[in-house]
C-alpha cells in the first residue's frame, strides 16, 4: 500500500514537473505590448519585438494618420480583443472609419522546442462601408531588443518587391528562428494602381521592405523611422515624376535600402479590403530535424490550415468561457455574453512584459516630520491639474531640521510582468490597480495570476517599498513626462495585489475537495495547446506546489506589510485623541487637493494638508493585510504570524471606532486635529466605506445598517447607475478636476457588491436589506456600461453619476472589466 502510494507520489510529482514546464512555456511569447494595437514579444529582456501599422493612401496627406500605437487622439470606432485566451489564442477587432477599414489581428501559438514554440498572426481587413473605396498601406515590422541578429533572404526581386518572405534571426535565449508571410490569393491592390505601368516605380502588387540600424535603444520607434523616410521617399518620387505624379500608392512605397542585415525590418503591403495575410514565426528548437528553416516548417500554420486551426481555438475559447462564467445560464442573451468575453479578454490582450530602468527618489526614505513632504512645486489651494503631485517646500522655520535634497537615480534594469489599466492611456503596471485585475485574471486562469503577483511581489525592496507606478524603460517613459517619472520610497499605495493572494487562497481551499489531474488517474499530454484549463490551475491541483509558491511570495509581502506598519504611521498619542488602540496610519505624499498615494487623488480631505491626519480608509488597508497575510500564514503553519495578525486586526477594528466613527454623519471618518481637539473631516463617499467594504467591521456591527443608508441614499451616493464617489450633497461635489468627486468607479463597485453578497449570505437582520440593495445595484451598474459598450463602442474609465455615460480614458479594462465578474457573481 505504502509502495503503490509512494508511485502515486512520484509520478505525480513528475507529472507536475512537465507541467510547470508546459505552462511556463506556453506564456513565453505573447501580446506582451499593449500600448500598441497589435505588436508581440516574448517573456525575456532580450526578444524580437514585432508590430502592426496602417494607414490610408487615397491622399498622400494620409500618412499623417499612420497608426501604431494606441492613441485616444486616432479616434478609432472601436478596438478590443474579443476573445484571448491567454496562452495560445486571441482575436481582436480594430474599426478605422478613417481608413474605411475593419481589421481583424488573430494570434494562434503552437508548443514545441525550448522557447516557446512557433506562433503565427493574421491579420485580415474588410471595408467598414462597402460603397466606398479602401485603400491602406499595411507595414509588419521586426525590431531586436537587445543583441541579435536578422538577416533577409530571398531578395532576387528586391528592385521591386518580394514575392515572398524570410527573415532569418537570432536572439540570445530564443536561438535561431525565422519569419515567413504568407497572402491571401484573392488579395487585390488599390483600384487607383492597378493601371500604373511605369518600370521605375515599385510594383505594388509585391511585399516592399526596408531595413535600419538603429541604436540598440531606439529599435522600438519603428513608426518614426518609416515617417521620416515615407515623407523622403515620396518627395523624391514626386520631384522625378513632376509632370505626372504618381498615385499616393506607388509614392508612398518603401524604397529597398539593399541592406540585407539590420535589427529593425520593415514588410509593406499595398491593400485594398477585404484582405488577409500571415505572418508566422517559427522557432528552430521546434523543428530539430530540419537542417535550416524553410517555409515547409511554417506550412501548418498558414492559409487553409490556419484558418482550421483559429475556428477551432475560437470555439473552445467560447467554450470555457461558459464553463467559466456561466452567463447564458444567467439568462444572459448573445450580445451581454460577447461584451464579457471582450472585457476578459482585453484585460488578458493588457498583459504586458516590461523591461528596463526606473527612476527612484530615496533621500526621504527615512524622513520624518510632522508635514506631509515632497520636492516638486507648491499646489496648495489650486483645483487644476492632473494625476501627479507637489508638496510642502516651506523652510520658514529654522529651527527645523533640515531637509535632504532631491536625489533621483536611474535603478535596475528590472522586469515586470503586469497587466496595464488603459492601454492608450495608462500602458504600464499600476499597484493600486493591480490587485483588482488579478481577480478577474485569476477566476480565469489562476496560474498566469499567480505568475504576474510573483513578478510584482520581485519589485518589493529589502525595506519593503513598491513603486505606484512601474515606468520601466524608454518605450514605457515615452507615455509619460519627464519631471513625472519619478517615484519616491517613502510613499505608499492601496496593497491591492494582496487581496488578489487571499482569493488564490478561497481557490485553493475549494479544490482541497477535488480531485486533482495528478490522483485522478488519467494524465494529460501538456505538450498540446488544447490543456491550457489544466495549465491554468497546476498550483489549486497540487497542494505542494502551492504551498512552495506561498513560501516564496509571503516574505516579500510580510516586508511590505511592516513597512506600511513602519512609514505609514499616523499619531495618536497627541491632538486630544483618547482610545485603547496604538493603530492609526497617515498617508505620506499629501499635497494641496491631492492624495495621489491614496488612490483617490482629488478627494475631499483635511485642508490644508497636516501632520495630525489620520486616514481611515489606509488604516483599513492595513486591516486588510493582516487578514490576507494571516490566511497564507495559517496555510504553512506559522502559528507565531497569525496570533500577531491576530492582534493587530483586533486592535484595527478597536481604532476605527475610538478615532474615525463620527456620531453624527454615522460614518467611519478621517480625523484630524483641529483647536487642540481631533475633529472627524466628514465627506461623505467612499472614502467611508472601506472599513466595510475590505471587511474590517464585525459580522455583528450594529454599524453595517448605517453602511446599507449610506449606499442606499438617492440624496448621497446612490444613482440609476452605481454608487457616486462623493455624495452629490457634498460641496465638494462635481468639482475641481472632478475625478473621485463624484464619477462612478467599477473597482469600488465591485466590492461594495462583494460584501452585499457576503452580508446577504448570512443570518443576520439586515441581511434581507443587503439582498435588496445587492439586486438593484448590480442591476444598475451591469445594465449602464453595457449600454454604454453598445453606444460608444469602448468600456471607460469612469461613468458619470449624472447620466450614466462614460467618461475620461477609453478603452479602459482595468478594474471595468470586472463587471464581468459583477455578471458572473464571482465575489
Amino acid at each position: 500500500m505504502h509502495l503503490v502510494l509512494s508511485l502515486a507520489v512520484l509520478a505525480a510529482g513528475a507529472t507536475t514537473a512537465t507541467a510547470s514546464a508546459s505552462s511556463n512555456a506556453s506564456l513565453t511569447w505573447g501580446s506582451y505590448r499593449p500600448n500598441v494595437y497589435f505588436g508581440t514579444r516574448s517573456r525575456t529582456p532580450e526578444t524580437v519585438l514585432t508590430g502592426l501599422m496602417w494607414h490610408d493612401v487615397h491622399e498622400y496627406i494620409h500618412y499623417q494618420k499612420m497608426r501604431h500605437s494606441c492613441e485616444q487622439g486616432d479616434e478609432l470606432d472601436s478596438y478590443a480583443w474579443l476573445q484571448h485566451d491567454a496562452r495560445s489564442f486571441g482575436s481582436q477587432s480594430i474599426k478605422d472609419k478613417d481608413a474605411n477599414v475593419h481589421i481583424k489581428t488573430e494570434l494562434l501559438k503552437s508548443p514545441g522546442g525550448d522557447h516557446g514554440g512557433d506562433w503565427v498572426v493574421r491579420v485580415s481587413g474588410t471595408p467598414m462601408n462597402e460603397s466606398e473605396s479602401s485603400a491602406i498601406a499595411v507595414y509588419f515590422y521586426m525590431a531586436l531588443a537587445g543583441d541579435g541578429s536578422l538577416e533577409i533572404v530571398n531578395t532576387n526581386s528586391k528592385s521591386r518587391g518580394l514575392d515572398s518572405v524570410q527573415l532569418n534571426g537570432n536572439v540570445n535565449g530564443l536561438g535561431d528562428f525565422s519569419f515567413f508571410m504568407h497572402d491571401d490569393e484573392n488579395n487585390e491592390v488599390p483600384y487607383f494602381a492597378e493601371k500604373e505601368s511605369r518600370k521605375s516605380l515599385g510594383d505594388v502588387r509585391k511585399t516592399q521592405y526596408t531595413a535600419y540600424n538603429a541604436k540598440p535603444e531606439d529599435t522600438w520607434k519603428v513608426k518614426d523611422m518609416v515617417l521620416e523616410q515615407l515623407l523622403r521617399d515620396a518627395q523624391s518620387c514626386i520631384s522625378k515624376h513632376s509632370q505626372n505624379p504618381p498615385n499616393p500608392a506607388h509614392g508612398f512605397l518603401l524604397q529597398s535600402n539593399d541592406v540585407p542585415e539590420g535589427n529593425v525590418f520593415v514588410f509593406q503591403k499595398m491593400l485594398k479590403a477585404p484582405f488577409q495575410f500571415d505572418v508566422a514565426f517559427v522557432s528552430k528548437s521546434s523543428h530539430p530535424e530540419s537542417d535550416s528553416l524553410s517555409v515547409e516548417d511554417a506550412q501548418p500554420l498558414l492559409g487553409e490550415a490556419l484558418t482550421k486551426k483559429l475556428e477551432t481555438a475560437s470555439q473552445a475559447f467560447h467554450d470555457r468561457f461558459e464553463r467559466t462564467f456561466h452567463l447564458k445560464d444567467k439568462g444572459y442573451n448573445e450580445r451581454q455574453v460577447e461584451f464579457g468575453e471582450m472585457m476578459l479578454s482585453n484585460m488578458l490582450g493588457g498583459v504586458g512584459y516590461f523591461h528596463g530602468t526606473n527612476i527612484v527618489d530615496r533621500s526621504l526614505e527615512d524622513w520624518e516630520e510632522s508635514e506631509p513632504v515632497d520636492f516638486l512645486s507648491q499646489d496648495s489651494g489650486k483645483e487644476e491639474g492632473d494625476d501627479y503631485f507637489s508638496g510642502d517646500d516651506d523652510d520658514s522655520d529654522p529651527s527645523a531640521p533640515k531637509k535632504p535634497q532631491p536625489a533621483p537615480k536611474r535603478e535596475g534594469p528590472s522586469s515586470l510582468f503586469s497587466a496595464v489599466p488603459s492601454r492608450p492611456f495608462f500602458p504600464r503596471g499600476f499597484l493600486w490597480d493591480e490587485g483588482f485585475h488579478e481577480l478577474l485574471i485569476g477566476a480565469w486562469d489562476n496560474d498566469l495570476s499567480l505568475e504576474i503577483i510573483s513578478s510584482w511581489s520581485s519589485k518589493i525592496d529589502a525595506n519593503g517599498w513598491v513603486a505606484r507606478e512601474q515606468i520601466l524603460g524608454a518605450e514605457s517613459e515615452s507615455k509619460v513626462p519627464a519631471e513625472f517619472q519619478i517615484q519616491y520610497a517613502h510613499f505608499a499605495n492601496p496593497p491591492t495585489l494582496l487581496m488578489s493572494l487571499l482569493k488564490f487562497m478561497e481557490r485553493l481551499n475549494q479544490a482541497q475537495n477535488q480531485v486533482p489531474f495528478a490522483a485522478s488517474g488519467s494524465q494529460p499530454d501538456f505538450k498540446s495547446s488544447l490543456d491550457n484549463e489544466v495549465l491554468s490551475r497546476l498550483h489549486l491541483d497540487d497542494p505542494e506546489l502551492a504551498k512552495e509558491y506561498l513560501m516564496r511570495v509571503y516574505p516579500q509581502f510580510k516586508r511590505q506589510y511592516f513597512w506600511f506598519r513602519r512609514t505609514q504611521w499616523g499619531d495618536v498619542d497627541n491632538y486630544g485623541r483618547e482610545g485603547k488602540s496604538s493603530e492609526a496610519y497617515r498617508w505620506r505624499g499629501r499635497s494641496g487637493y491631492h492624495t495621489l498615494t491614496s488612490g483617490l487623488d482629488d478627494y475631499p480631505r483635511a485642508m490644508p494638508p497636516q501632520g495630525s491626519e489620520i486616514h481611515v480608509d489606509l488604516i483599513s488597508w492595513v486591516g486588510s493585510m493582516a487578514k490576507a497575510l494571516k490566511a497564507v500564514a495559517t496555510e504553512l503553519g506559522i502559528e507565531k504570524d497569525v496570533k500577531k495578525y491576530d492582534k493587530h486586526i483586533s486592535n484595527i477594528q478597536q481604532a476605527l471606532d475610538d478615532y474615525h466613527w463620527n456620531e453624527e454623519s454615522q460614518a467611519y471618518c478621517d480625523a484630524v486635529e483641529v483647536n487642540g481637539e481631533s475633529t472627524h473631516v466628514v465627506h461623505l463617499g467612499y472614502l467611508n466605506l472601506f472599513p466595510f467594504i475590505l471587511n474590517i467591521v464585525p459580522e455583528d456591527s450594529p454599524r453595517i445598517e448605517s453602511f446599507l443608508d449610506l449606499i442606499s441614499d438617492p440624496e448621497t451616493l446612490w444613482t440609476d447607475f452605481g454608487l457616486a464617489s462623493l455624495s452629490k450633497s457634498d460641496k465638494f461635489f462635481a468639482t475641481g478636476e472632478n475625478y473621485w468627486r463624484g464619477p462612478i468607479w467599477m473597482n469600488i463597485q465591485y466590492l461594495v457588491l462583494k460584501q452585499l453578497y457576503h452580508y446577504k449570505s448570512l443570518d443576520k437582520p439586515y441581511s434581507e436589506r443587503a439582498a435588496h440593495i445587492y439586486t438593484k445595484l448590480r442591476d444598475n451598474i451591469v445594465q449602464n456600461v453595457f449600454e454604454e459598450y453598445e453606444r460608444t463602442g469602448y468600456t471607460w474609465e469612469q461613468y458619470s453619476p449624472i447620466d450614466g455615460k462614460g467618461q475620461r480614458s477609453h478603452p479602459f479594462t482595468g478594474w471595468t472589466a470586472l463587471v464581468l465578474l459583477m455578471m458572473a457573481e464571482i465575489y
